[in-house]
């Protein structure tokens, strides 16, 4: 996923898109590329690698290079007065640390899998909002539409009444009635077209691109659900929270490792080669200008006694952390089964519902248009059509909120089984 992932990133676009018909990958696509959260936890997947060649460093030796210069000029009883210098070569090497080395690299490896699962989530909360983004724009247009068509059939009875008024066919009663629906579907479609606005805002910010250059077309969606019980075992294994708090539980088991590892014995070598020049500027029967070279090797044993109990400590703090986060990834399991349940629910609950919204849909939009015929005749009463009207607007839009729901929790039950990312080909 990484490799594809920095490929993706760093290709130019190649493919131009087609306004009149954007998929929700094309959406999708746009947006991850101008994504900063994605980069940022892509940074961190790079400080951890810096961070393991960091911890092998400790396998390597360490040589250091030192130079001093002196210059000193007493006067008085103990006259002295000279100029000298020094280098110094020194290279040290760890040769035992009881394990404290190599377990730092393994930490450093873990933590490295902790951000690349970090990567992923990130990936799925930025896909999921474009996708809620996507399909709040799409249905919410139709939303607009459903409204301002129930608005305007609304529009049109309150003439007719007006007329029948005139002619003392209708009453004030009649008058009253139909203004009132219609000032209900005004805000009613007021309020629809804010909440599209605001979906449209949203979108253009996620995907840095205008709604008429991506605007949402693709609706059509297959929802196929396999069992819970297999869905839940799927999520067990590769749902991303849960994965991350399995690898926070393995650091933790390595923190305690190298904190007992620093009690234990410690073996060190180290060479140091020095080269002195000494001029002494005074007079004297014995001469102390020259040169002179040191050599010392040097091997050392080291092991803690006591160190007032700071380690063990530590191992009980992190023993206590440790045990923290598995209570917390079998709260989280819980809670991911339960929300995943709930998801499911809506998905199978959602698709029955368009089914037999749509028959409603069919039968009020038969019953409106006949009660609308009969209005005209003066044979069918106000209250009647506008019940009538009133339902297949309800119907219409309730459906499309099914819709929607229908798809959007698909595809976050999809996150929560982790086959979010490779279903856009991540």
């Amino acid at each position: 996923m990484i490799a594809k992932l920095n490929n993706f990133l760093t290709q130019k676009d190649s493919s131009s898109i087609d306004t009149n018909n954007v998929t929700l990958k094309q959406a999708v696509v746009t947006a991850i590329k101008s994504n900063y959260r994605i980069r940022q936890a892509q940074e961190r997947i790079v400080q951890a690698d810096y961070s393991t060649q960091e911890a092998y460093a400790d396998f390597l030796p360490q040589v250091d290079i030192a130079s001093t210069g002196t210059r000193k000029d007493n006067r008085g009883f103990d006259e002295q007065k000279y100029e000298q210098a020094r280098g110094d070569l020194t290279t040290t090497y760890n040769l035992f640390s009881s394990g404290m080395h190599s377990e730092t690299v393994a930490k450093t490896k873990i933590t490295r899998k902790e951000q690349e699962e970090r990567l992923k989530g990130t990936l799925e909360e930025e896909i999921s909002k474009v996708i809620d983004a996507y399909f709040s724009v799409a249905y919410g247009s139709m939303a607009v539409e459903v409204n301002k068509n129930n608005y305007d059939k609304l529009l049109r009875i309150l003439d007719i009444v007006k007329i029948k008024r005139e002619l003392g066919a209708a009453t004030v009663g009649d008058e009253s009635s139909i203004q009132a629906s219609v000032s209900n579907a005004k805000t009613a479609l007021i309020n629809t077209e804010s909440a599209y606005n605001n979906a449209k805002d949203y979108y253009e910010f996620l995907t840095h691109a205008k709604v008429e250059d991506l605007t949402p077309t693709e609706l059509s969606f297959e929802t196929n659900l396999s069992a819970f019980d297999e869905i839940f075992e799927e999520i067990k294994k590769q749902n991303t929270d849960l994965n991350i708090l399995e690898t926070q539980i393995k650091g933790k088991q390595k923190e305690i490792v190298i904190n007992n590892a620093t009690q234990g014995l410690k073996i060190d070598f180290s060479m140091t080669n020095s080269k002195r020049f000494k001029d002494d500027n005074l007079p004297t029967t014995s001469p102390s200008e020259g040169q002179n070279s040191d050599f010392i090797a040097e091997l050392t044993f080291k092991i803690n006694l006591y160190d007032g109990g700071r380690t063990e400590a530590k191992s009980a703090k992190l023993l206590s952390e440790t045990s923290a986060l598995i209570y917390n990834l079998e709260y989280t399991k819980q809670d991911t089964k339960w929300n995943s349940q709930k998801l499911f629910n809506s998905v199978q609950t959602n698709v029955k519902t368009i089914d037999t919204l749509s028959t409603e849909i069919d039968a009020s939009r038969r019953m409106a248009e006949a009660y609308w015929e009969k209005f005209r005749l003066s044979s069918q009463d106000l209250v009647t059509l506008l019940q009538a009207q009133r339902q297949v607007n309800s119907a219409e839009l309730e459906k499309l909120r099914s819709e929607k729901a229908r798809v959007v929790d698909y595809f976050s039950l999809l996150s929560k089984q982790g086959k979010l990312v490779e279903y856009f080909g991540f």
